[in-house]
């Protein structure tokens, strides 16, 4: 079971609450807020036994914890998959989605989903576990199924209107890093790698911004990393880049709580951007 949820979410007031269920390798988290009550932010994780199916430990989960039967404003599934691909919306046909997605992988998830990007003119297509997207839709009430990269382009894309420059964004989270590119609020670049070391994250950042032909005296690279690892990397990547900002952190994340800030990116990302 969870260690705790906050006494002000009950099933009388669920109903106010905007809650958020990520879905990862070994686990996953809970979290929520009241959109219009600051400091009601909570966040929770918890972790599976790996020697039984993810689907059963998240069935076992579901049936231990009686909060998840209540019913919420909104409730938002977070698959953490690195199988997704941008279509573009003019080519996009949600009858052809399936055949859209095994041209981008050899072996597809057993589901295929899709959000649409509204300010981008294109659909992200992304695939989820067969039996875990047909449990989550059975068993909570009108879940919204949202990949994680969806609200963090949304929020990067606001962010990068601004800047003059071409900015790059190297996103880390569950030993993987989302990297996005933007030339005055428009996406250029979108791409997620397998990193877990260092020297991973370094090469890929510093691959993707050569292949981008990016400018490494103006253009900007603003990397979010709550690993413990941004010091070391900005410290090396000063070698040869000028521009290297964290993540702008919104006002109105730390206004829901100031956990906020050691969230992972696509939660805050949900909070701000309210998709």
């Amino acid at each position: 079971m969870m260690n705790r949820i906050p006494d002000t979410l009950t099933a009388d007031t669920s109903g106010k609450f905007t809650v958020s269920i990520r879905l990862r390798s070994g686990g996953l988290s809970f979290s929520g807020y009241i959109p219009s009550a600051a400091g009601s932010f909570f966040y929770q994780e918890a972790e599976f036994d790996r020697s039984v199916s993810y689907i059963t430990s998240l069935k076992d989960f579901f049936y231990a914890n009686e909060f998840f039967e209540w019913t919420y404003n909104r409730i938002h599934i977070v698959p953490l998959s690195s199988q997704y691909t941008i279509v573009p919306q003019a080519l996009f046909d949600e009858k052809r989605k399936e055949e859209m997605f095994a041209f981008s992988f050899s072996r597809p998830e057993n589901a295929c989903l899709f959000n649409t990007l509204d300010n981008e003119q294109a659909v992200i297509v992304f695939g989820i576990d067969k039996e875990v997207h047909e449990f989550c839709s059975r068993s909570f009430i009108n879940p919204l199924f949202v990949h994680p990269v969806t609200p963090q382009l949304a929020l990067c894309k606001r962010q990068s209107r601004i800047s003059p420059s071409r900015r790059m964004y190297g996103i880390r989270h569950d030993k993987a890093l989302d990297i996005f590119c933007y030339e005055q609020g428009h996406l250029t670049l979108v791409n997620t790698f397998q990193a877990e070391t260092l020297d991973d994250i370094l090469y890929y950042l510093l691959f993707v911004w050569r292949q981008a032909g990016m400018d490494q005296e103006k253009d900007e690279l603003y990397l979010f990393d709550n690993t413990g690892k941004y010091n070391a990397l900005t410290h090396i990547l000063h070698t040869y880049l000028r521009q290297i900002r964290p993540v702008e952190i919104p006002t109105e994340a730390y206004l829901l709580g100031t956990d906020m800030a050691r969230m992972p990116a696509d939660i805050i990302s949900l909070a701000v951007c309210e998709l």
